[in-house]
Order: structure tokens, then C-alpha cells, then sequence
């Protein structure tokens, strides 16, 4: 930095010991703190963002709240003002929510004479037994136990499950795994996973609901149901109490629910959780034989569920600029900090959804451009608009953070300028890593909205990382709708011009598996420094990147805002 010459002007105004400092805002110069962003402070801040103890950043949950406090703690260390309410950093907001007090399961065997109830699990905060539900579940059901498998039809491999039973009053019981290879031999078509399974099975037929034959041992299944009960019963079907006009969601009325081995070898008439596994192994090697077939077990499912209110919070930090025409104008730097909490266990047992990726990295990036600027304005350089730093709250339930900001924010959305969001940020998609071509970012927004922000992001990535500028998404009539599937939609709904960085969803998308270990922290490091220098190119600029895209003009006149 010595070849820089940082000039500083004193005013001293008559108050002994007040000064007034001018700031050089030359924009070459602030790009050279883009070195500021390193691989080490990424790193560390991402591994407490995303570590087990915040469980996962549910949406009002404790993890979420302990995200939210580390996150103010960071921008108090390093002198930005906030800009929530009362003086803090925190946007409170309340979310209507349905609320779950407790799930009653009741487990009969009809005999020819008389009915017998051979389980009675109650999950609740503090209890559990041997159902524990996955996901959905909202309304009270009950029916017929019907034994269907590996719960898929795949036609064009003789394999019939299902059958053509449409579960009316029934519920579908099927081991929780799909066995896609056996000894080389495609069993069933690998495009048939397990979301296939569950779509297919609650869109297409009657049933009740699913329940999932637990693979894990019985003691691991207990240990992965103490604390999925507590999951179970946090908050679901969440809305913005001034959109909703007094109704609520309700959530989906069928569920997916998980078996203790125990309970399913009773149910299947099995001696013990020896026979349940030669059962399965019996099913692949004869899986072309079977056939759904109902047993003589009956369910009653009620859960005591209620309207509740969960409050949550977005982040809001400010880093002022230097000029006096302009700072009251602001780029708005966001990203999501919640994730999806605590939930069905992988193959591991894992079932803290970490969020590493997920936007644990959009997180985190906000965090270390905050610190470069921070890191130039100690040295005498600042941009000349200002810098909002808006960490975003229940994006995972409906980008309802985003739209309650956008609908009540801090910084007039007249004098917003442009809005960037960094949405995982931390890795490739399976498709390039294969091509071996990962020095990329997806920018979707940009060209598509206003052909000058988009020129200013390319001369930002031309004059520090050169990486690929990847526009694969970048289409108004893609069928991933991604330029209104994150937290710029609620700035781009107002005219407000956003870029969308993001580097493409992979395989432990929404999974547990989603862990700091999978992020290529390299790539990452120029994403953010790309960020941070398109932030600087654009605070800077004479004018305001415009709206200029009549096709997108038209597209957000006619949704409802």
C-alpha cells in the first residue's frame, strides 16, 4: 500500500479534539483492498456459521438467534452503525406460523375377533417412541397399514410395488432406501430417487401418508428420534401476518413419517429386527415378485396443532460513503443466513442440515467485504455511496425476510441503487466439476434487467478475478425461474436492478451432508472478491444503472407485488 499516497484533510472546527476526515475515493485504489478477502477468514467465520450447535438456523429457532447475535457482534467490532430498530442491528418481525404442540400415534392389530392397540407413541419436546414424523403430516388420519415394498413402479424393469392400489383409507408402509445397483444390475432406474418416490406416491395416489421403515439399528433410530421429536414440533407453513389478510397455511395434509425397526418387524408379522433385515435383502433378490400387500395393522395419527406467532429477525449493518451527494444513496449487499434446521437423518445418521453452502457462504462473504471496506476506510479510502449490509431472515419458508424489508425498509427504494445477492457461492455444480471447469460464476440478473449494472459487474470482474461470467440461467423463460426463485426478487418486483451471483445447486443441496468440508474455498474467495468489486464499481459510478429490459419491465407489471 506504500505506492499509494493516502491524503488526508483535517478540519478542525473549534471543539477541541473534532476532526472531520475527506476520503479518497478512487476507485482503483479501494480495488486493491479486494486482497483483504482471504481464504482464512472465510473459512473461519463459515465454520461458526455453520457448525452443529446452531442446528441448522431453522427460522426462529435458537440456531437462528445465535446466527443473528454473532453476526451484530461482528459488524460492532468492526464500527458499522446499525440500522434495525431501536439503534440495533436487528429488523424484528413476527411470522404467522401453525404451531404443534404434540403428535399422537396409535397403532392397532384387527384381529377376526377383536382389536388389539399394540403401540401408542406420543412426540412432543420432551417425548418420543417409535413413529417420529419427517415432514408434512398437518391434518389427522387413519387407516389400513398397506406393506408396499420399496414403494416404486418402474414399469420398464417389471417392477410393481405399488401396484395399482390407490391407498385409499390406507397408509403406505415401505423401507426408507431405494436399491438402485445390486452386483452391477440396475434394479430400478436411477432417475426414480427419493423425491420421485414421495411425489409420486402423495400426488398419485389416496394414501394417508408414508411410513418409513427405519434402516438404522433400533438404539441409533432412538437416538436420531429424540431429537427429530424436537424438530417435528418446531414451526411450520409460516406468512407474513399483513399479506395473509387473517388466514394461515396450513402445511401438507399428507405426511412422511419414520418407524422404529421394532414396531415395523410387529407390524410385519416378523420375530425381531433379524428377520426385518432378511425380508429386505429377500426383496432385491426377488424384487420383480412382489406385490403390496395389506396387513393387519391399522393407524390413528392425530397431531394438536395450532395458529402461532414466531418471531425472527434480519441483520442490517451501514457502511456510509463518502460523498455528500451521494452517500445517502446505497447498494444493498444481501444474503440469507437461515436454513432448514433440524430434519429426517442421511445414511450416516446425520440430521443437522448444516447450511455450509447453503447460505452459510453468502454469510460469510457479506462478512469479509464488510472487513475490506472497513480494512480502506481505515486507510483513508471510501466509495462514495453507501453500503447496506442486509443479512436476511426465512428465506428457506418463502423469501419472507426479503419481502418484509422490502416492504418496510431503511433506505428509501427510491434511493436503493442496485441490490447483489450472494446465494451459495461455494461451489460447482456437478455438470462443470465433470468438465473440469469450475472458475466460474452464474450471474443471473444483470443484462436481463439493466444492461448497465450488467456492464459494470463484467469491467468489476475484468479488473480483479477474470472469472468465467457463466449467464446458463440467465433467461426470463428458464424453467428454473432462478432470477425470482431467491431474496433479489424483492428488490427487482420494486425496479430495483439486481445481479443474482451464484455458482449452482449440487448434490447435498438441502441435505445434512451440505458441510463446510465441501466447500472449494479457492473458488470461493474470487466469488467474493468479484462481489466486492462490483460493489465498488457501482457505489462509485456517475449515474444509476437503469431498468432497461422492457420484457422484464412487463413481466414484474403484471405480478402482484
Amino acid at each position: 500500500m506504500t505506492k499509494y499516497l493516502i491524503t488526508l484533510f483535517l478540519f478542525f472546527t473549534g471543539c477541541a479534539g473534532s476532526s472531520l476526515i475527506s476520503y479518497n475515493t478512487s476507485t482503483e485504489q479501494l480495488l486493491v483492498f479486494n486482497e483483504q478477502i482471504q481464504t482464512s477468514f472465510l473459512h473461519q467465520h463459515l465454520e461458526v456459521i455453520s457448525h452443529d450447535s446452531l442446528e441448522g438456523r431453522n427460522t426462529g429457532s435458537r440456531g437462528q438467534k445465535m446466527a443473528a447475535k454473532y453476526l451484530a457482534d461482528f459488524y460492532t467490532s468492526i464500527s458499522f452503525s446499525p440500522k434495525g430498530d431501536n439503534d440495533t442491528f436487528f429488523q424484528h418481525f413476527d411470522l404467522h406460523s401453525t404451531v404443534t404442540d404434540s403428535i399422537v400415534y396409535t397403532t392397532f392389530r384387527i384381529n377376526q375377533t377383536d382389536t388389539v392397540r399394540i403401540n401408542h407413541t406420543i412426540v412432543s419436546q420432551s417425548s418420543y417412541g417409535d413413529y417420529v414424523p419427517a415432514f408434512g403430516g398437518s391434518s389427522s388420519a387413519n387407516g389400513h397399514i398397506v406393506f408396499a415394498g420399496f414403494g416404486v413402479n418402474d414399469k420398464d424393469r417389471g417392477i410393481f410395488h405399488l401396484g395399482d392400489n390407490t391407498y385409499e383409507n390406507s397408509w403406505v408402509l415401505i423401507f426408507d432406501d431405494i436399491p438402485h445397483i445390486a452386483d452391477g444390475d440396475t434394479l430400478i432406474h436411477p432417475t426414480i430417487n427419493e423425491n420421485f418416490r414421495m411425489g409420486n406416491i402423495l400426488s398419485n395416489t389416496e394414501a394417508k401418508g408414508i411410513l418409513l421403515i427405519s434402516g438404522f439399528s433400533q438404539k441409533t433410530y432412538s437416538d436420531n428420534a429424540a431429537l427429530q421429536s424436537m424438530a417435528a414440533t418446531n414451526p411450520q407453513g409460516f406468512s407474513l401476518p399483513y399479506l395473509q389478510s387473517g388466514r394461515r397455511a396450513s402445511g401438507l395434509p399428507q405426511g412422511v413419517h419414520h418407524v422404529s425397526p421394532d414396531l415395523a418387524a410387529n407390524i410385519l408379522e416378523l420375530r425381531d429386527t433379524t428377520e426385518l433385515e432378511a425380508l429386505r435383502d429377500s426383496l432385491i433378490s426377488n424384487i420383480r415378485d412382489f406385490r403390496p400387500a395389506k396387513t393387519a395393522h391399522y393407524l390413528d395419527y392425530t397431531p394438536y396443532s395450532g395458529p402461532g406467532i414466531v418471531q425472527t429477525e434480519n441483520v442490517l449493518a451501514w457502511f456510509e460513503g463518502a460523498d455528500p451527494e451521494l452517500k445517502h444513496e446505497a447498494i444493498v449487499l444481501m444474503a440469507h443466513y437461515d436454513h432448514v434446521g433440524v430434519g429426517s437423518p442421511d445414511t450416516s445418521g446425520d440430521m443437522i442440515y448444516n447450511g455450509a453452502d447453503d447460505n452459510g457462504s453468502g454469510t460469510v462473504a457479506l462478512m469479509a467485504i464488510a472487513r475490506a471496506l472497513h480494512n480502506a476506510s481505515e486507510a483513508g479510502f471510501k466509495p462514495r455511496r453507501s453500503v447496506l449490509f442486509l443479512h436476511v431472515s426465512a428465506e428457506e419458508v418463502g423469501l419472507l425476510g426479503s419481502r418484509y424489508y422490502s416492504d418496510h425498509p431503511v433506505i428509501p427504494i427510491e434511493n436503493t441503487v442496485a441490490s447483489f445477492n450472494a446465494d451459495m457461492i461455494g461451489r460447482s455444480d456437478p455438470e462443470n466439476i465433470r468438465l473440469g471447469d469450475t472458475d466460474y460464476v452464474y450471474l443471473i440478473g444483470g443484462e436481463i434487467i439493466s444492461s448497465g449494472l450488467d456492464s459494470l459487474v463484467v469491467t468489476a470482474n475484468t479488473n480483479s478475478v477474470n472469472m468465467r461470467l457463466d449467464r446458463k440461467y440467465n433467461d426470463l423463460t428458464d424453467s428454473n425461474q432462478f432470477y425470482r426463485r431467491s431474496d433479489h426478487w424483492n428488490f427487482g418486483r420494486l425496479g430495483v436492478p439486481f445481479v443474482f451471483f451464484f455458482t449452482g445447486v449440487h448434490e447435498d443441496y438441502h441435505r445434512p451432508s451440505d458441510t463446510i468440508d465441501k466447500i472449494d474455498f479457492e473458488k470461493y474467495t474470487r466469488v467474493v472478491q468479484l462481489i466486492y468489486a462490483s460493489t465498488i464499481k457501482v457505489a462509485n459510478y456517475d449515474g444509476r444503472p437503469e431498468v432497461d429490459n422492457q420484457e422484464f419491465i412487463d413481466i414484474t407489471n403484471r405480478m402482484a407485488r
